[in-house]
Order: C-alpha cells, then sequence, then structure tokens
C-alpha cells in the first residue's frame, strides 16, 4: 500500500458565491452514495481534487449567509502555490461548486408553488454541483450501474486502491482520483480482477477516450444544450438517462428533462399524482407546462421534497 501524500502547503481565500447559495445543502448530498474522497461537517467540506495533473486538497467553511454567501477556501498542496496556479485552480473551483449560477429567479418565482415551495424555503440556494471532472463523474456512473450502494463503494475504494492516491491534509486521510492516463495502461483483465465485472469494458473505453483527447470537457462548458448532449452522446455507454444527469449536474443545464428512469417515475407518482404509476410522459408535460426553464431543477428539488418527508434528513443532489 502507497503511503498517503503529505499536502503541507496551504492557501487561504475567501470567495463569494451569486446568492442565494445554501452551503450545506450544496455540498452535504446525502442521495449520493458516500465515497472516500469527501468528508463534510456542518459548514465545512474537504475534497480532494486532481488538476492539470497535481493532486490538492480543498477545505471549504461557510462564512457568510444564504443571501449574502462567503466560502472560505483553503487549498492544501504539495508545495506552494504560485499567483498563476491560483489564477488556474480558483476558476475551475467555482465552476465544480457552481459558485456563479444565478437561480434566484427560479426562487423568487417558484417559493409560493405547492410543491417546490417547501423546499425552496428550507434549501434556497441549492444547485447541481459538479464537483470532480467530467471524467472522474463518468467514473462514479460507471460504478453505479446495476448495483447496491455497498456494491459501488467497493468498487470504486478497489479503483481508488489500484489507480488513485490517498492525499493526508487538515488532519484528514481522503482518496484522490486518478488522471486517465493512470488507467491507461491497465487491461479488461486487471480491472475484472479488481471485481468491477462488466463495467471494466467501459471503464476502459472512457479512459480511452480521454486519454486520446475525443472530449473537451472545457468546450462542452460553451456550448449550448444541444451541441453539449450531441458531443456526450459520442462517449462510450452513455445511455439517455446518463446524458441526462451529465448535463444537469455537470454542465448545469437547468431544463434537462427528457427521461424518467422508472424509480424517479414511481417516486414523482406518488408524490405529484398520489397514484402507483403514471405514464413517464405525462410526468414530463408536467414538469414542462409548470416550471418552463428550470425543468431538471424543479424535478430535482421535487425528489428532494419527497426524501425529506420520508426521512427527515435532507438529501443533496
Amino acid at each position: 500500500m502507497r503511503q498517503p501524500i503529505a499536502l503541507r502547503s496551504s492557501t487561504s481565500l475567501l470567495l463569494q458565491p451569486r446568492p442565494p447559495y445554501h452551503f450545506d445543502a450544496n455540498f452535504h448530498k446525502p442521495s449520493h452514495f458516500p465515497s472516500s474522497d469527501v468528508a463534510w461537517a456542518p459548514g465545512k467540506a474537504w475534497v480532494t481534487m486532481r488538476w492539470n495533473g497535481y493532486p490538492f486538497g480543498l477545505r471549504f467553511e461557510e462564512r457568510g449567509t444564504t443571501s449574502r454567501p462567503k466560502v472560505r477556501l483553503t487549498v492544501f498542496s504539495p508545495s506552494t502555490l504560485s499567483e498563476d496556479d491560483l489564477a488556474g485552480l480558483v476558476p475551475e473551483i467555482r465552476w465544480r461548486f457552481n459558485f456563479d449560477q444565478d437561480i434566484a429567479p427560479f426562487c423568487q418565482r417558484y417559493r409560493p408553488d405547492e410543491i417546490l415551495g417547501p423546499a425552496i424555503r428550507r434549501w434556497r440556494g441549492m444547485k447541481p454541483i459538479a464537483a470532480n471532472s467530467l471524467y472522474e463523474t463518468l467514473m462514479i456512473y460507471v460504478v453505479l450501474q446495476n448495483a447496491v450502494i455497498r456494491r459501488s463503494i467497493q468498487m470504486l475504494e478497489a479503483l481508488f486502491s489500484s489507480f488513485g492516491r490517498k492525499l493526508r491534509f487538515d488532519g484528514k486521510v481522503l482518496s484522490c482520483f486518478w488522471e486517465p492516463g493512470e488507467m491507461g495502461s491497465a487491461t479488461e483483465s486487471d480491472l475484472r480482477a479488481l471485481k468491477v465485472g462488466y463495467r471494466a469494458k467501459t471503464l476502459l473505453r472512457l479512459t480511452e477516450q480521454f486519454t486520446a483527447g475525443a472530449v473537451d470537457e472545457f468546450a462542452l462548458r460553451k456550448m449550448s444544450r444541444a451541441e453539449a448532449k450531441m458531443e456526450l452522446a459520442k462517449l462510450y455507454g452513455v445511455g439517455p438517462a446518463t446524458l441526462e444527469y451529465l448535463l444537469y449536474e455537470d454542465l448545469y443545464f437547468l431544463d434537462a428533462l427528457d427521461h424518467v428512469p422508472p424509480w424517479e417515475r414511481k417516486i414523482m407518482s406518488r408524490l405529484l399524482f398520489e397514484r402507483p404509476r403514471v405514464p413517464a410522459d405525462h410526468i414530463l408535460r408536467f414538469f414542462r407546462a409548470r416550471y418552463p426553464g428550470y425543468e431538471k431543477l424543479a424535478f430535482h428539488i421535487s425528489g428532494r421534497t419527497y426524501s425529506g418527508a420520508t426521512n427527515g434528513n435532507p438529501s443533496n443532489g
């Protein structure tokens, strides 16, 4: 087992997200399966990150309010960061944690809404948060395929052990993702030995696409929804549900609602129509008519309302 990389240098700065910004609702995501690359406590979050080939540890601390948000960011690194380093790193952090998207009109317009109002009043400023690079997000999606949470955790931890690194910073030891090239020399047999099953082929094909430069994540961020959808569809193994999650959670298209998976269809049928099963196209028409321009955000927040009603614990997404 390789020893953790000690991140002994630190740089701190104060960032201002665009209001409203709900710190805990954005950084703490109980609806996402737990993984060893993040840690959270109320008002604080620790996240690892790879950027330009280097590992970083990030500590976020809430320093403001939802209406006047401020976040103290401390970047832990192997060596002292230059101003040029920060000039490249900070915009990427702002993107990954969605500091700049304006959802104030949505919150104001739908605060009185019978369905969304309770969640908006409780979690005003909740947004989609990428947190990871596009490649890392896809690795997570692959291990989530057709698996219970415990199994997904086991697979991701096996991948972390073989290709990632542990980082030691701020009293934490957290896993850090690998660069695509670090998996590029692996074979399908190597991955199957990690007990990822049929997913080995998908992991390798996606890695090959990123290693070959077939995917430009930064160009995707500047595309229209239709353009980004066309490009993302070229990724190996990306079907309708995954594509929709990528458009919403990674590229922040708040209207990206074209597909209702069976388990979400069941939730929405009971939540919105008090019936065991409503046709998916009926659910889609409902959100398009009632929340134009915000269909996926409204869908997500509706699901959170259901989660809060059933277990009392705010879920993030």
